[in-house]
């Protein structure tokens, strides 16, 4: 069973999931007691009430993350998927159940900020590859009088030839297909005064 939340997007995006959030309050200890041992064709509708009353945890713990690279949005949504999986799988055996939903909740936002401070050191690697490669076809060109072969580019870097051959073939693409995402990319790296920050 999969939920979605539909949640607006304003211009304070934080305001609008704390309104959407507020529309639930938390439930009494009672209430979700019942709700957790509601069994048969009425579990659907309990876990949604679960949810639904526990997205308070999502938010507090994606506004303990908002300044780790993450769009605040994008955190919101991970961790209520991981609030909807930690709903449904819940086992009373699992420990308490709003440990388990944190422990969940926060497992999956994290997941999500190490994947895009990976994704962006991959990014600024691949960066600094393409300046160094650029710059040893610069100078090969120079020393040779033509275009250096990637074996030549190779030698002079110390790389493997495939990752040459994989950097140019990047670089040709990114060229084809005037990736202005990737130059503004490269602008945005090297500062308003055309250096690296």
């Amino acid at each position: 069973m999969a939920h979605e939340f539909a949640l607006p997007i304003g211009e304070d995006e934080e305001d609008d999931y704390r309104a959407q959030v507020a529309r639930y309050p938390r439930l009494s200890n009672e209430e979700e007691r019942r709700l957790l041992a509601t069994r048969g064709r009425e579990r659907d509708a309990a876990n949604r009430r679960l949810i639904e009353h526990n997205l308070y945890l999502v938010l507090e713990a994606a506004l303990a993350r908002k300044e780790r690279g993450v769009p605040f949005g994008d955190l919101f949504q991970e961790g209520t998927v991981g609030l909807i999986s930690a709903v449904e799988h819940y086992q009373a055996a699992d420990g308490g159940f709003h440990a388990r939903l944190m422990d969940v909740i926060s497992a999956t936002m994290d997941d999500v900020v190490v994947q895009t401070e990976e994704a962006q050191r991959n990014d600024e690697a691949f960066v600094v590859a393409c300046r160094v490669l650029e710059s040893a076809q610069r100078l090969l060109a120079g020393r040779l009088g033509r275009v250096a072969t990637p074996l030549e580019l190779a030698q002079l870097l110390h790389w493997e030839e495939a990752r040459v051959n994989l950097v140019l073939e990047l670089l040709r693409e990114a060229r084809v297909v005037h990736d202005q995402e990737l130059l503004d990319y490269l602008v945005e790296l090297e500062g308003p005064d055309g250096h690296d920050e």
